[in-house]
C-alpha cells in the first residue's frame, strides 16, 4: 500500500502553530535551558560542540572547514584562559 501524499492545504502553517517551548517526554513543565545554566558550563558545552563539529568536518573530507572550526575552538579555549590569539602584538607577547 502506498501512502497518500499530503496536499498543501493540509500542512499547518508555522504561524498557526502554538508558540510554547519544547517539552521533554516525561516532564510536566516546559524546559527552559537557560534557567539553571552557569557561564562556565555553557562555555564548556560550546567548546565540546565545536570540537565535535571539527571532527565531523574532518571525517567527511571538509578539511578547510575543519581547520576554521579548529581555529575558532582554539581561540575560545584561549579566551577561557584570559588570553587571545587575535590580540597578539608584533613581538609575540600578549
Amino acid at each position: 500500500m502506498r501512502k497518500t501524499l499530503l496536499r498543501a492545504e493540509t500542512v499547518p502553517q508555522v504561524g498557526d502553530m502554538p508558540l510554547s517551548p519544547p517539552r521533554l517526554r516525561n516532564s510536566q513543565k516546559p524546559f527552559d535551558p537557560m534557567s539553571e545554566a552557569d557561564d562556565e558550563a555553557v562555555a564548556a558545552y560550546l567548546l565540546d560542540l565545536m570540537i565535535a563539529a571539527r571532527r565531523v568536518a574532518a571525517n567527511r573530507g571538509f578539511s578547510f572547514l575543519a581547520y576554521l572550526v579548529g581555529v575558532a575552538a582554539e581561540e575560545s579555549r584561549l579566551l577561557t584562559l584570559g588570553r587571545s590569539a587575535s590580540q597578539k602584538g608584533r613581538d609575540g607577547k600578549y
